[in-house]
């Protein structure tokens, strides 16, 4: 069963660890049957949720927020919601985030990905 967003989806705003499925922002590198990187790290696949995207498709929030996956950095829509996944960069020291300006009813006005 699906959850289903109590307030109108202009005023909804999801926030999920994982990313939805197949959004690019749950690409994550492809390991072999014994655990190492294939084709040294290049090859990625999705690694995300399917019930988080049947979620985001059926409720059509004005935002979703999204983390988990740390080499997927990015912002894609599903419909009209904006997906963002500000990714990780804690082997280099940097914190990334997202900065998100909403106007009147929780509408994206714009957003910035982060880093310092």
């Amino acid at each position: 069963m699906i959850a289903q967003a109590t307030a109108p989806p202009e005023r909804t705003i999801f926030r999920f660890h994982c990313p939805p499925y197949h959004s690019g922002l749950d690409d994550a590198p492809e390991l072999t049957a014994d655990m190492m990187l294939k084709d040294a790290g290049r090859a990625v696949k999705p690694v995300g949720s399917t019930a988080v995207r049947e979620a985001i498709e059926e409720n059509q929030p004005t935002l979703s927020l999204h983390g988990h996956i740390h080499e997927a950095r990015g912002n894609t829509r599903i419909g009209r919601t904006l997906c963002i996944n500000p990714g990780s960069s804690y082997e280099q020291g940097d914190l990334l985030g997202a900065v998100v300006d909403l106007e009147g009813k929780k509408k994206v006005k714009r957003f910035l990905l982060t880093s310092g």
